[in-house]
């Protein structure tokens, strides 16, 4: 008899038994959730008045050292899963990078405001696979952030809130279409902003922005993005570092995203959410703002511990499980 192609249900189904199979999950944030809200903050106070913009936007993201987060009483399931001038380490035989232990991102952080003033933050920061991630701005040991282990983006899998982290990255499908239906079964009428196909893009976008998803997730979430109606895909664009790749923009809610792919090196290199009134009046592929908010990834790769080992006290939490 010949063996059937997995469908989408026997992805979601190995989903939820790796969900099963890894821990309970506390539906609380962790390094990649709470970042995703504070940038879906910064994309509304861009655009509801550019001349706000004047707080840089924290931490991304996206268990366990002693299980500090053992699960408590109320509870949801939990999934467990963590660019420069020169090419991220390349992954062993495309498999990408499954046991490492932490995920290194060095990426500048930049907000603009109408006169083209640009306020600049330089992030490092540790996503951890199973420990608690550590971030530091400006290279500055004495103010470190801390959170739980890193999380890229979270969506419903056959009903279920599910937090993806780094070993849910690569239990992902890789085939684009299968990908972009998981990720439209997940579509929420109360959750996210625009139509269903902005929703699809900013799930699948939260996947590969500065995680260690494997290269064939990436291109699959590139191919996703660029597929959807309404994307307009540039054949050269360049980012503020000056490296260039290929583009995507479009438009929701009143901001227009642009991103910079480099499809050789298989990685996101920068995003940038702008005010619609702003955007359609500059080259969106020339890599330069003059308003708006951008992530520009400029070195990620496979690390060991962080140099300070991520506290409560740095998380300002009282216990894991609720930072």
């Amino acid at each position: 008899m010949t063996a059937q192609p997995p469908t989408d249900e026997d992805f979601g189904r190995e989903l939820r038994a790796l969900a099963d199979a890894v821990a309970p999950r506390i539906d609380v944030h962790r390094a990649g959730v709470v970042p995703a809200a504070r940038r879906r903050r910064a994309r509304r106070r861009a655009v509801t008045g550019v001349g706000a913009l004047t707080a840089v936007v924290v931490a991304t993201g996206w268990t366990v050292q002693a299980q500090p987060w053992a699960p408590g009483p109320a509870q949801t399931a939990v999934l467990q899963v963590a660019s420069s001038p020169t090419a991220e380490p390349t992954a062993t035989a495309e498999a990408g990078w499954p046991d490492a232990p932490y995920w290194y991102v060095r990426e500048e952080l930049a907000l603009t405001d109408a006169a083209g003033e640009e306020e600049v933050t330089t992030r490092e920061s540790w996503y951890g696979h199973t420990g608690p991630s550590l971030w530091l701005e400006d290279g500055d040991t004495s103010t470190p952030g801390a959170s739980g282990p890193g999380g890229w983006g979270r969506f419903d899998i056959d009903g279920v809130d599910t937090l993806i982290g780094w070993d849910a990255l690569y239990t992902l499908p890789t085939d684009p279409d299968r990908l972009e239906q998981i990720l439209r079964d997940a579509v929420a009428a109360d959750r996210g902003q625009g139509t269903p196909d902005d929703k699809v893009a900013d799930m699948a976008l939260d996947l590969i922005a500065g995680s260690p998803a494997p290269p064939a997730l990436r291109d699959a979430v590139w191919s996703v993005i660029t597929g959807l109606p309404g994307t307009t895909v540039l054949d050269e664009a360049t980012d503020a570092a000056g490296r260039t790749g290929v583009g995507a923009t479009w438009t929701a809610e009143g901001t227009t995203y642009r991103l910079v792919y480099d499809a050789d090196a298989q990685r996101l290199l920068e995003r940038a959410d702008l005010p619609a009134d702003a955007a359609a009046t500059q080259d969106t592929g020339s890599g330069e703002l003059t308003a708006g908010f951008r992530r520009t990834y400029l070195e990620q790769r496979p690390a060991d511990a962080p140099p300070v080992e991520p506290t409560l006290e740095m998380a300002g939490c009282a216990r894991w499980e609720t930072c």
